[in-house]
């Protein structure tokens, strides 16, 4: 008994948004298509995160997100009073949308977001240009977005998409 319940508390953890692992089987093709995108983003730099408002309408707000990590985890600072908050909390998906307009290309990624409110992450996830936004660090709240699927086009690096359809390229980032 007590190993089915050790079981299922696992694989409870393994499921629960913030703790799905990357994959790693990516091919050839999938691992440029996420090096152009890594390369869009940085030079996008700032952001439209998009959620669903309480209302049911989808809320776009440009956002100054830190570069993604090495498991496409991307950190987001906010308001703990922000309206973005109680969507969250309703609603956990979310929308990143980088556009660069040099190329043109954007990198759209689709997922999960959970808020943190942890002392020592929030030390750690900081911008010393926030404290005009927080001072004090005062209703600083972070937001962590893990991403399922990447898509992006890219006209400038040669990948402009489905030339028929305009359908982007698509990388499934967690199973």
């Amino acid at each position: 008994m007590r190993f089915l319940a050790l079981a299922l508390i696992v694989l409870t953890a393994a499921c629960t948004p913030g703790n799905r692992r990357l994959r790693t089987d990516f091919s050839s093709q999938e691992k440029e298509i996420l090096s152009r995108s890594r390369a869009l983003i940085g030079r996008a730099y700032y952001a439209t995160a998009v959620t669903r408002g309480t209302d049911g309408r989808m809320r776009a707000r440009v956002m100054e997100p830190f570069a993604p990590d090495s498991a496409w985890v991307i950190w987001l600072a906010t308001n703990d009073r922000s309206r973005k908050v109680a969507e969250l909390r309703s609603h956990p998906q979310m929308t990143l949308h980088y556009f660069d307009r040099s190329s043109p290309g954007y990198v759209s990624l689709y997922g999960r977001a959970r808020l943190v409110n942890d002392s020592a992450v929030k030390a750690r996830i900081w911008r010393p240009a926030w404290e005009k936004f927080y001072p004090g660090r005062k209703h600083y709240l972070l937001i962590r977005f893990e991403p399922e699927l990447l898509e992006m086009i890219d006209v400038g690096a040669g990948l402009p998409g489905d030339s028929a359809t305009w359908a982007p390229y698509r990388v499934r980032l967690r199973p």
